[in-house]
């Protein structure tokens, strides 16, 4: 069988994570850039808030060229996998490697603001992570979508044009459904069907 790569991309918090998980019950290896951001700031010792792992994404692609934390991810991902989903990533460059180097396919993941808000501060409780208030979610919103960004930085507006496909979540299962179909038409996948209600980004 061929490997079938998959790439999220996205605005913060409008569920490519739960996508994620959807896949990964249904026979995806499951992998994510922000979990790499996240074991570089463990290994640094800094705290776990949106606004420093920003920071530490474009450090990384800036000391070690852009496509570093999908690198780092692919060196994670078994041979054997067959079904790979990439979850996370916020730049171009990164977008980019996934098609022309590991022949992926792009899902763009979005979703109404009040929901990502929603479950923005409730992941940023489960996770432990500090600055988890509105204000943190609007900032940080804008900055994921380029705003006052360079080239190598958070580039989440410009990525998320290169999606192959958009899947609208409402918080139902409509996201997985429309998912289930379109892997079904451009891959034959035919997915178990795992489904829970959405109820986070």
């Amino acid at each position: 069988m061929k490997r079938v790569v998959i790439g999220l991309v996205g605005p913060i918090s409008s569920g490519k994570g739960f996508l994620g998980e959807y896949l990964r019950r249904n026979g995806f290896f499951y992998i994510s850039t922000s979990d790499r951001v996240r074991d570089e700031a463990g290994r640094r010792g800094v705290g776990k808030t949106r606004d420093n792992l920003q920071n530490i994404g474009n450090e990384l692609r800036e000391n070690f060229g852009v496509t570093v934390l999908v690198e780092r991810c692919l060196e994670l991902i078994p041979d054997e996998a067959g079904l790979i989903v990439i979850d996370g990533m916020r730049n171009p460059g990164e977008v980019r490697f996934v098609k022309e180097q590991m022949g992926g396919s792009i899902i763009g993941v979005d979703a109404p603001a009040e929901l990502r808000l929603k479950w923005y501060l409730g992941r940023g409780k489960r996770r432990g992570e500090d600055g988890i208030s509105e204000e943190d979610f609007w900032r940080a919103n804008n900055r994921d979508l380029g705003r006052g960004e360079n080239s190598l930085g958070q580039q989440g507006s410009a990525t998320f044009l290169m999606s192959d496909r958009v899947i609208f979540n409402d918080g139902s299962d409509r996201m997985m459904r429309e998912c289930e179909g379109w892997l079904r038409e451009k891959f034959g996948i035919e997915l178990e069907g795992k489904r829970h209600r959405s109820k986070e980004g």
